[in-house]
């Protein structure tokens, strides 16, 4: 049994994203180790509410905020990120008392994990392991240029910063201190200085909850219609548009209704696009709605197109999967690591003139095999039930920790 420091600046019951990872973690971990952990001050009635008591006894919560002043940052634009660095300074002096108290076997950075954002963690005299961090999900180099302007600047930064990663102390210090890293994905991994790589375990860090599960495709109702579905925010590199393209290139003879579930900035220029093609009458919106409804909606859909340029780990993706559902996206960042060749056709990364006709392709592919469809969408549901839940990361986390005490051990 290890003694864990875990910096988690998320960490909340009963919620999704960040917070949920960030929770959910701590819970796993503390069923075979002692941990102190350090959260936000405004998390703490949810976790005393909702700690378990079975692990209870293996966690210490130490609670922390910043100044009222700079707290009151956090809601402007971009005060986020500024409020965070904050907090980040803010708990040395915290860690710092706790180890007067306390040995600490390694430290974690746990959530909020960017390798372009902030942690003072490996200054620490702790064995310090960082991530799971993401940050390296750029979009594909040729399908910058369909971007919008401000979009295709950022992601083309992206791939600059890759190449100043060796004087960048945000990544460097914290590749060159860290025992072992946690990456969401190979991309991410690629952002990691070349010689530091070796201590990379490329892992994702979301799961789905069993209460998913309650909601089924069912398989047994045969529709004349093939319902296509789209969940999620519209922005420029969730890459709806390509989609809409892909529409023109599927016979008229094929009856199918697409429903895109979400919105977003992208909204006109999809629409706009439809109008275009003569293709509204073939695409429903809906504005974003409870997860409830959505899963509902997930479930009497036949199709999951997911035709985003890059992601971490993609709760729409999971959600769809875990209901039953094939999928069609990209072999490509989190999408590559969150399905397989059974679950989804996996398109491969080739230009924005091609992938519409691919996207095309894979749907009357499916749209033409029943058979085919509810063997993907039973292949995902069973693959994100036992790949993907939060037992397998408390299992990962506890061999890694075997594994650093091996190394210990030996040295």
């Amino acid at each position: 049994m290890s003694t864990l420091l875990i910096s988690a600046y998320a960490c909340e019951p009963l919620k999704g994203s960040e917070q949920g990872v960030g929770w959910n973690w701590v819970l796993q971990m503390a069923k075979h180790n002692k941990l102190h952990v350090i959260t936000r001050a405004n998390n703490q009635v949810p976790i005393e509410a909702n700690l378990p008591q079975d692990v209870a006894k293996n966690i210490t919560f130490h609670y922390y905020d910043t100044h009222p002043i700079i707290k009151g940052l956090k809601n402007k634009a971009k005060g986020l990120y500024f409020y965070y660095f904050c907090w980040q300074l803010g708990i040395i002096s915290l860690i710092k008392k706790l180890s007067k108290q306390q040995t600490f076997d390694y430290s974690m950075h746990l959530t909020m994990g960017s390798i372009w954002m902030p942690t003072f963690l490996p200054f620490l005299n702790i064995p310090f392991v960082w991530g799971p961090i993401g940050g390296g999900e750029g979009i594909p180099k040729p399908f910058l240029s369909m971007l919008p302007t401000k979009s295709r600047f950022v992601q083309t930064l992206r791939y600059v910063l890759k190449y100043t990663v060796y004087i960048n102390p945000f990544v460097f210090i914290p590749s060159y201190k860290a025992i072992s890293i946690i990456t969401r994905t190979n991309n991410t991994k690629g952002f990691i200085p070349s010689i530091f790589r070796n201590k990379v375990k490329v892992y994702l860090e979301t799961s789905m909850e069993s209460s998913v599960f309650n909601h089924q495709k069912d398989i047994s109702i045969k529709n004349n219609k093939i319902n296509l579905i789209i969940t999620g925010r519209l922005v420029p590199f969730k890459n709806v548009i390509s989609v809409v393209k892909a529409l023109k290139y599927i016979s008229s003879e094929y009856n199918y209704q697409l429903t895109v579930i979400g919105s977003g900035p992208e909204e006109k220029r999809i629409k706009n696009a439809l109008v275009l093609l003569n293709l509204s009458n073939k695409v429903k919106f809906i504005k974003e709605t409870t997860r409830n409804e959505v899963l509902t909606a997930l479930s009497k859909s036949d199709i999951y197109l997911f035709p985003s340029l890059r992601e971490g780990g993609s709760w729409a993706l999971m959600e769809a999967m875990a209901v039953g559902l094939p999928v069609i996206c990209l072999n490509w960042s989190g999408m590559e690591i969150i399905t397989d060749d059974a679950s989804a056709i996996r398109l491969p990364v080739t230009n924005p003139q091609q992938m519409p006709k691919d996207l095309a392709s894979a749907i009357c592919k499916l749209i033409d095999n029943p058979s085919l469809r509810n063997e993907m969408g039973m292949h995902g549901r069973e693959r994100i039930k036992n790949v993907f839940n939060w037992d397998a990361k408390g299992r990962f986390m506890e061999n890694l920790l075997n594994e650093l005490d091996s190394k210990k051990e030996t040295c």
